[in-house]
């Protein structure tokens, strides 16, 4: 769970950055943004998901299942 915890905070980091420097010179951004162009458009369901994966461990941890 936590890899995946890390892997999604990760991927809404690159598609957050990516959306706010798109089409301002840099060619990374640019082509994260033209294969994920939803992702850069909205990264909010990205965090979206990582609060929802957040709670459920929280939970798992609190009932140690």
């Amino acid at each position: 769970m936590r890899q995946l915890i890390l892997a999604i905070t990760g991927a809404g980091g690159i598609f957050l950055l990516a959306g706010a420097t798109r089409n301002r010179g840099w060619a990374l951004a640019d082509e994260v943004c033209r294969q994920g162009a939803t992702l850069c458009d909205n990264p909010g369901w990205l965090l979206v998901t990582l609060a929802a994966l957040l709670f459920v461990a929280t939970i798992k941890t609190i009932a140690k299942i």
